[in-house]
Formats: structure tokens, C-alpha cells, sequence
């Protein structure tokens, strides 16, 4: 049974079901549930180890969970879904509460990130989940190879960058996320247009969302060109 959280928590949850609500989201009462002891885990295990820069339940659930669960229109037909520099779980876990079918791998590189992503899997009871504690490499994403229909990443590296380690883990015919904010320089803009090309990728389309709280972002989207029989 979900413990009794604080009043303040309680408030951050009634934000995070008004702000999923324009988000196009109902969250059931379990997932509401999952949703406020994460936010309380999240800040007790931050009072020791820096999960977030962030320090109040309203600032969670704006930054980190609202955020994340913003993407879920262009993920809801994934089946499985990588999300690379985890962290502390966004915007993958978010999006694995309120999507179950989505079968989740969690991709981190620091050792008391993944370990808090072990106990959160299990504290909200998640099935169809992993964590992978592994520094991401192009060469190790190639050996790796194609294992996911979906990859996403909330802005944890450079755009071009993040192509090269997303571009090869993702199965032909499948989708690349990249959460960015509202700019994005011409030079990265270029180079992650390359490698996509390298890696036969469509060319990028882009959508910009408004966040219930009022900021814009920008998610850009590459689709895996299928193989040919």
C-alpha cells in the first residue's frame, strides 16, 4: 500500500493531474499513486545524493514529470523504448507509468543514478523495465546494434552527438526522439543531419509542444528507414 505523503507532495500531485489532464492524460489512481511516492523518493534520496538540481515537489512535477509525460503522443505506439542518460528516470519512467505495454530500457552511466533507478523500479513495483549502467560510446552503441523501436533522450548530450549513440540501437523502421528547448544552433543542426543520413534515417521532422506550465519545447524526430526485402 502507498504511504500517506506530505500536504505538499498532495498539492504537486493535484498539479501534475491537472497538468497531465491538458496533456491529453487520465491517470488512474495507482499511476497518480506511483507518481507521488516517485516524486517523494526522488526527494529524499536527493537530501544525499544529487539526483536534480531541482528541490521542491512542484518543481518535479513541472520539470521533470510534466515534462517528460508531454512526448507521450509520439511514443504511445512504441513497443520498446531506450531512453539514454536516464538520470534519474525522465523522461522514460514518466512515460512508462502512464504507456505499461512500453517495455522500458533506462541507460545511465553514474553508479548512484542507476542505483536509484533499481530502487525505484521496484519501490513503484514497475514490471517490463531494466537498467543498463553503461558509459555510452559510439563504438559500444555499434556493438550494441539494433534492439529498440524507440530511443529518446531529454537533451543529455549535444544533438549530434546523441545521433551517434542513438542511431545504431535503433530496429529499421523505428523512431528517434530528441527532447530539445525551444533553439537550436545551425552547425548541430547540420552535423546531426549528417549522421543521420549516415545511418539511414529520414529526414527529421520537428514538433513544437507547449508545456502545461507555459514553456515551449521542441521534439525532433528521425525515422529509421526499413529494410528492403
Amino acid at each position: 500500500m502507498m504511504p500517506t505523503v506530505p500536504p505538499d507532495l498532495a498539492a504537486a500531485g493535484r498539479l501534475l493531474h491537472e497538468g497531465a489532464g491538458r496533456l491529453g492524460l487520465t491517470l488512474t489512481p495507482r499511476v497518480q499513486s506511483q507518481f507521488l511516492v516517485y516524486g517523494q523518493e526522488l526527494l529524499r534520496w536527493n537530501a544525499k545524493v544529487n539526483l536534480t538540481g531541482l528541490r521542491t515537489a512542484q518543481e518535479i512535477v513541472e520539470k521533470h514529470f510534466l515534462d517528460s509525460l508531454a512526448v507521450w503522443p509520439w511514443v504511445q505506439d512504441l513497443d520498446t523504448l531506450a531512453d539514454l542518460g536516464a538520470g534519474a528516470g525522465f523522461p522514460g519512467l514518466p512515460l512508462k507509468l502512464v504507456l505499461p505495454h512500453l517495455q522500458l530500457t533506462l541507460v545511465e552511466a553514474n553508479g548512484k543514478k542507476t542505483a536509484f533507478l533499481h530502487y525505484i523500479l521496484a519501490r513503484l513495483e514497475v514490471t517490463g523495465a531494466e537498467v543498463r549502467r553503461l558509459h555510452l560510446t559510439p563504438a559500444a552503441a555499434r556493438a550494441w546494434g539494433p534492439s529498440f523501436r524507440g530511443v529518446i533522450s531529454r537533451a543529455a548530450w549535444p544533438l549530434d552527438r546523441y545521433l551517434e549513440l542513438a542511431a545504431p540501437l535503433v530496429n529499421p523502421g523505428g523512431r528517434l526522439l530528441a527532447m530539445q528547448g525551444p533553439h537550436l544552433e545551425e552547425g548541430q543542426w547540420q552535423r546531426a543531419a549528417a549522421i543521420a543520413q549516415e545511418y539511414g534515417c529520414e529526414p527529421a521532422g520537428q514538433e513544437e509542444y507547449q508545456l502545461p506550465g507555459g514553456g515551449r519545447r521542441r521534439l525532433i524526430i528521425w525515422r529509421k528507414k526499413p529494410e528492403h526485402p
